[in-house]
């Protein structure tokens, strides 16, 4: 982030109090620019401004030195060439005005105002053939354009399937079409189809490379890929491009606090907090890092200065609740009952008041209550993102055999480098990633995705069904095994220091042990198991947001923990010996013992360090980050029971396995 935001800033912001002055004070405008200390980027929009307002006063001679000027130093700029061209022909210069828009359009053939002005400006120069054929680019340019339009609306609208078949017709119509493959791009990453996305993008950028807004579009995408170092390049092309851009240094600090430079994150987001439209955005984020670094405290002003700015903000509400050591007093409290009674904020808003009211009323031990506003806020979160849950252990059971693992195992990559922490979410995975990362010999690297995205990316576009995951690592040849193992320690190398080997405990792993025995055979593999309704009922009290929808509701939760363990006992049937499985229960209630066997398992010596994790002063990321800088405690083992009289959906399935189990 340049040292010069604030200045971009204010520029831009000069530049916008001219254009809504105009037209009536074009002349105090025209002195004010001139003598306005405007630089860099943002000087191509002022003199354009200029220009314009030259115009509007019947300065002609003037506007028309001013659009030179500029086209000799941005030659493409699309409304600079048009505005000259009508001058051109208002003085009788028809060819010149021709010549600039020919060339215009050659550039920026999407513009359909370029062709109306060039077809006038043929048939004023008695060019009547060519004047028709310009006015036929025109009408069909217009009509694409139109077609496009209602695409972009239909995507507004979040119609995604209506604005996917406008895109895919438009590109029949013209395959390269940037905007159209863009849009396209936008409605892939709502569905998380990142790879694509990020590949489409980088053809676009290369075409258009000094389209700010399609480069941010672009960082967006990587980040979404997980692919941070490029992010971070292609924000600094674009704060290079805009640095007026506001938008830009919010994704930049995002990318930065990703990589772990949460010291340059904060100073990007200090200088935004300076700006009254990202203050609380800003803060917000300030807080996530200080949560992060264990500096509770300071996050705790954070939230509380975003309330204190906008009372109706939840999250702020939700960080605080989120902390899980922050204790709500009585006006807080009263706070959040009458944001909820007025109901005039966000509905996510409503969501985040009510998870924070139901955590603050739990601590308070008004139980019926507290509930009442837990089971609120689930209910109206699926409302706004409907879910269906679907098992889709048959696919990972019928591919990944005992015979399968033996013909595959001579491929696999020969690191034993990555621990994988597996579990549901809420189940104590943090809490052993954590003891683990005390040891000398283990860093944490936290929740790594790249095994998901690894997963995606074996997905065959187009194929049937045999070419899609988990099917098509039947196809996988030994080059491309030891590429996509290579591709994942190439991920996590930046995020390890120098131990021998590392922690990834990303939960929902446990869908992925086919895939990462298959590119890892000496992985580690450590699966941690809670009780169902102590760990059920933590996930229900839990926003998480877009991810982990199954936890919305009692009866999904009871439904994903039963086919968790099914394909759980299905990974120990095919790779007997291979995995451990720990009780949160009994870590908690045998603690040296159970760590001794983890590190017998991870064939580490013992140190008494792993005994002491509440001393590691690494950073944590996830909700437990506060709970696992605390020694060890009891106190949630039987905590659901204070709740158990409103369980019964989540009860009542995971019965129906114990059942099955026991018949």
């Amino acid at each position: 982030m340049p040292a010069n935001i604030l200045d971009a800033y204010k520029q831009n912001q000069r530049l916008e109090d001219f254009v809504a002055r105009l037209p009536a004070d074009a002349a105090a405008v025209i002195d004010e620019l001139e003598n306005a200390d405007i630089d860099g980027p943002l000087q191509g929009r002022a003199q354009l401004l200029l220009a314009q307002c030259h115009e509007l006063v019947g300065q002609s001679a003037e506007a028309k030195r001013v659009f030179e000027t500029l086209l000799q130093s941005d030659p493409g700029n699309v409304v600079a060439n048009i505005d000259l061209a009508k001058i051109y022909n208002r003085e009788g210069a028809v060819q010149q005005s021709i010549e600039l828009l020919q060339r215009v359009a050659g550039s920026a053939p999407e513009v359909a105002e370029v062709w109306q002005r060039l077809s006038e400006s043929l048939q004023q120069d008695g060019q009547a053939e060519k004047s028709q054929e310009a006015n036929k680019q025109f009408q069909m340019i217009k009509s694409f354009n139109d077609r496009l339009q209602a695409a972009e609306q239909a995507f507004a609208k979040a119609d995604f399937m209506a604005a996917d078949k406008a895109c895919r017709h438009l590109l029949q119509l013209v395959p390269s079409e940037v905007r159209t493959l863009r849009l396209l791009c936008r409605i892939a990453r709502q569905f998380d189809h990142f790879e694509f996305s990020t590949a489409t993008l980088a053809r676009c950028v290369e075409a258009r490379p000094s389209d700010a807004a399609l480069r941010l579009e672009y960082a967006y995408s990587l980040l979404g890929s997980r692919q941070f170092a490029d992010a971070l390049e292609q924000c600094r092309r674009v704060a290079e491009l805009a640095p007026e851009n506001i938008a830009v240094y919010k994704l930049e600090a995002e990318v930065l606090y990703n990589l772990g430079r949460y010291e340059q994150a904060v100073a990007i987001y200090q200088q935004l907090a300076k700006l009254p439209e990202a203050r609380v955005s800003s803060l917000l984020y300030m807080g996530k890092i200080q949560k992060t670094l264990g500096k509770r405290e300071n996050a705790e002003r954070c939230y509380q200065q975003v309330i204190e700015l906008e009372p109706a903000t939840g999250q702020a509400y939700w960080e605080l609740a989120d902390l899980k050591t922050y204790r709500f007093s009585s006006a807080e409290i009263d706070s959040m009952r009458a944001q909820l009674d007025v109901n005039d904020g966000a509905p996510i808003d409503q969501v985040m008041i009510g998870f924070a009211l139901g955590k603050a009323l739990e601590d308070a031990q008004q139980f019926a209550e507290s509930f009442k506003h837990y089971h609120a806020a689930n209910s109206n979160y699926l409302k706004l993102r409907p879910y269906t849950y679907t098992n889709h252990n048959d696919r990972f059971e019928s591919q990944f055999t005992r015979e399968y693992f033996t013909a595959s195992g001579a491929q696999g990559h020969a690191s034993d480098a990555a621990i994988f922490v597996v579990g549901l979410p809420r189940s104590g995975t943090t809490l052993l990633e954590q003891i683990l990362s005390s040891h000398s010999r283990i860093d944490a690297t936290q929740e790594l995705d790249e095994m998901v995205s690894i997963a995606r990316s074996l997905n065959e576009a187009g194929k049937p069904e045999q070419n899609q995951y988990p099917y098509s690592l039947q196809h996988l040849g030994a080059e491309q095994t030891l590429s996509l193992a290579q591709r994942y320690l190439d991920y996590a190398k930046p995020r390890r220091q120098q131990a021998p080997y590392f922690v990834d405990k990303a939960p929902q792993n446990f869908q992925h042990i086919g895939l990462i025995k298959t590119l890892f055979p000496n992985a580690k593999i450590i699966d941690i198991q809670r009780d169902p309704m102590a760990g059920g009922w933590s996930l229900y009290r839990q926003f998480f947001g877009d991810s982990n929808l199954f936890s919305y509701s009692l009866e999904t939760i009871g439904q994903y923990y039963n086919d968790y363990r099914e394909l759980m006992d299905h990974w120990h049937a095919t790779l007997p010996g291979q995995i451990l499985t720990i009780r949160y229960e009994d870590l908690v209630g045998d603690f040296a013992t159970t760590v001794r066997t983890i590190l017998d398992y991870c064939q580490l010596d013992f140190e008494d360090a792993c005994l002491d994790f509440h001393n590691n002063q690494r950073a944590v990321a996830t909700p437990s980050a506060e709970q696992v800088r605390q020694p060890l405690y009891n106190d949630a083992l039987q905590h659901w029971q204070n709740f158990a009289a409103f369980l019964e959906p989540l009860m009542r399935v995971v019965a129906s396995r114990e059942t099955l189990e026991q018949q």
